[in-house]
């Protein structure tokens, strides 16, 4: 590539908005691009992004803990600051990542600058919706297929605007399979639970006993990551029942524990999918029941129809019936391979360079269309 762009990643202030932000972020700087990454300075942000050599900038949220209807009120407001910052540093780009904490940038960025929006979600959230329904968003890549309805598709310029392109997932996992996997006995099932940073409270009181009951028939290794709240309680659990488990509340390293594991428990979040997707491992998926719009059961039902995961839904949770699908899952490893070859999807392994190759693709059409506009006006 030719030119070189001044672009804005506007991050959501979560995991799983910051990661495949960060994805994007390396692949434009490596193109030579210069890349400027803005969150709110929450505690998640900083935690993941103090370890990338990456440019940040940070506008507190004035947003946080407002509720629902509050927040989509403000989305017609503008703090100065952002504003000013927006103008003041002339983006060729923005692209958002989606969450109110990213629409402030986006709609910041005046007539001159290509905005694109990134769904990571099976069902979009509002903010994106937001913009694409006022025609702030010059495209849209969906992270899921099936993100954005009819209406919202309509409300595009061209039906070429809006792609279902995969999340981008981090090299470290996409190169997992490099990393030798732990020598283990034959017949060890080797399970990696994780509830997501915040940890998932259902999963972490009711995995420990449905491994103990399985464990006098199957030899059973675990890696459990249970967030704050949780760990003490987790791992005292499973010293108590005779398990093998390495406990942890945040692993910085979890494509480590993806390499090591033959199976998956967790929630749906749509980097979760994504990154079973990409490296094709069987999952048991507990969508978290208050997601807005359910939009975790929808993430979970991609991997599901395919053949790749379980769902059990978290209001029936119990110990009894995740050792039962477990069991089921692993009383033949022939099943566990099927699912593997069914959760793998290549789109999600080139995600990145072909969400980057797009937005190339859009913000040149959208440059000629402004040069356009002003030699004719």
């Amino acid at each position: 590539m030719d030119k070189k762009y001044k672009i804005l990643i506007a991050t959501g202030g979560t995991g799983g908005h910051i990661y495949p932000a960060i994805a994007l972020a390396h692949k434009y700087e490596k193109d030579g691009n210069r890349v400027i990454i803005v969150g709110t300075g929450n505690d998640i942000e900083k935690k993941i992004l103090s370890s990338e050599d990456l440019e940040v900038k940070y506008f507190p949220s004035k947003l946080k803990d407002y509720p629902v209807y509050k927040k989509f009120l403000f989305s017609f407001w503008l703090d100065k600051e952002v504003k000013h910052f927006v103008r003041e540093m002339k983006p060729d780009m923005i692209l958002g990542m989606g969450g109110y904490a990213s629409s402030e940038i986006c709609r910041a960025g005046g007539k001159d600058v290509c905005v694109i929006i990134q769904e990571q979600n099976s069902i979009a959230g509002r903010v994106n919706r937001f913009l694409i329904f006022f025609r702030k968003a010059r495209a849209a890549i969906q992270g899921l297929p099936g993100s954005f309805s009819k209406l919202d598709r309509l409300m595009m310029r061209s039906p070429d605007d809006m792609k279902f392109l995969g999340n981008p997932i981090r090299k470290e996992i996409l190169d997992i399979k490099k990393i030798s996997p732990v020598e283990d006995k034959p017949g060890d099932l080797k399970v990696f639970i994780m509830g997501g940073s915040q940890g998932a409270r259902s999963i972490n009181c009711n995995a420990p006993n449905a491994l103990a009951a399985l464990s006098r028939s199957i030899n059973i290794k675990v890696v459990h990551d249970t967030g704050d709240d949780d760990y003490e309680e987790v791992k005292e659990s499973y010293r108590r029942l005779g398990i093998e488990a390495k406990v942890s509340k945040f692993n910085r390293n979890v494509e480590s524990a993806y390499a090591w594991a033959d199976l998956f428990i967790g929630r749906a979040g749509a980097m979760t999918v994504s990154e079973l997707s990409a490296i094709g491992l069987p999952s048991i998926l507990i969508p978290f029941p208050y997601a807005m719009d359910n939009h975790q059961f929808y993430n979970a039902r991609f991997l599901e129809e395919k053949g790749g995961a379980v769902i059990i839904d978290d209001k029936n949770l119990t110990s009894e019936n995740l050792a039962d699908v477990i069991k089921d899952l692993s009383e033949d490893r022939k099943i566990l391979k099927k699912m593997s070859e069914s959760a793998f999807d290549d789109r999600f392994v080139h995600a990145t360079e072909n969400i980057v190759d797009f937005t190339y693709q859009v913000l040149e059409k959208f440059k000629l269309m402004a040069n356009h506009y002003h030699y004719r006006t």
